[in-house]
């Protein structure tokens, strides 16, 4: 009885072995801008209008924040340093202080629109797109 025990212990023991070693690896993410949230800094040379605050979430595919007066979303795809963003659609409020909150938030979602690639530092973020457009960033808290 004791013998028919272990090795039945022995064989379960082998089955379990098999199965974990025939298991698929963990999916490791191949987006470095997964799970990780950013506070905008400038947008070309010129720095966010004082009152203003502008973010981006990068999560499950999607790239949502504050563009400064109302909430934005859309889609996005990395591949190696390239980053593409999709249609943004965002919320409809109107800001009217601080003055030019508007304006900043069109210039703002109309370069994120346009990335073309990113780069990723200790330092922070930045989104490029053509002609030499950058949205730089550092990590929020």
């Amino acid at each position: 009885m004791k013998t028919r025990i272990a090795a039945l212990t022995t064989l379960i023991g082998i089955v379990a072995l098999v199965l974990t070693a025939c298991s698929p690896p963990a999916v490791v993410s191949a987006d470095p801008l997964e799970g990780t949230s950013w506070e905008l800094t400038t947008y070309g040379k010129t720095k966010p209008i004082e009152g203003t605050t502008i973010t981006a979430k990068f999560e499950e595919g999607q790239v949502r924040g504050s563009s400064g007066c109302n909430t934005y979303f859309g889609s996005y795809e990395v591949s190696g340093s390239t980053l593409s963003v999709g249609q943004i659609g965002m919320t409809e409020m109107a800001c009217l202080d601080p003055e030019g909150a508007m304006e900043q938030e069109m210039v703002y979602l109309q370069f994120l629109g346009e990335a073309k690639s990113f780069l990723l530092t200790d330092e922070g973020l930045q989104i490029l797109g053509p002609e030499g457009k950058a949205l730089t960033f550092v990590r929020a808290e």
